[in-house]
């Protein structure tokens, strides 16, 4: 199995990642793909987009440093309401670290550079991801999100800045 390392992703579409196919699989074409339609509904801030990709069941679940565990479906879905009508722009480099993919399961190791902006606030963090996909009816569908606070020396003053 090809493990992707140091792929820097930003809001490029499959056919920019089709380089890639040489050295992939099927299903791991098709998993960063479903990964990169995640990152592209978040920087849209596309709510109808974001529940397309998710698999709306009880046991999914969702970690972001501003929340506390959302667990279901429902709870996940409020909660990107929620952020998209916080938020008025973010943007996202992404890096891929490693993807695995096997039969019905996959997942996707990803660093975040995250910049934001709501109320007069801009945001700016390093985030470590897990990114887990579940394959249902032929198609991939998130079933977890993990992102956490990166903290290093680089990161230390990024956090909430004031626009003035």
């Amino acid at each position: 199995m090809y493990v992707i390392e140091y792929l820097t992703l930003e809001r490029q579409h499959a056919s920019d990642i089709m380089l890639l196919s040489l050295i992939m699989t099927s299903a791991e074409e098709q998993v960063l793909e479903a990964n990169q339609d995640f990152y592209t509904a978040l920087q849209d801030l596309k709510l109808e987009e974001m529940e397309a990709l998710w698999l709306h069941d009880d046991w999914v679940r969702c970690v972001r440093p501003e929340w506390d565990m959302l667990e279901g479906w429902d709870a996940v879905r409020e909660g990107w309401q929620k952020l998209f009508e916080s938020i008025r722009y973010i943007r996202i480099t992404m890096t891929v670290r490693s993807l695995q993919a096997e039969e019905t399961v996959a997942w996707v190791c990803c660093t975040e550079k995250i910049h934001s902006a709501s109320a007069g606030k801009f945001d700016s963090s390093h985030q470590d991801t897990t990114n887990i996909f579940k394959k249902e009816n032929g198609n991939w569908y998130m079933v977890h999100h993990h992102s956490s606070l990166r903290y290093s020396s680089q990161t230390q003053g990024e956090h909430r800045e004031l626009v003035q």
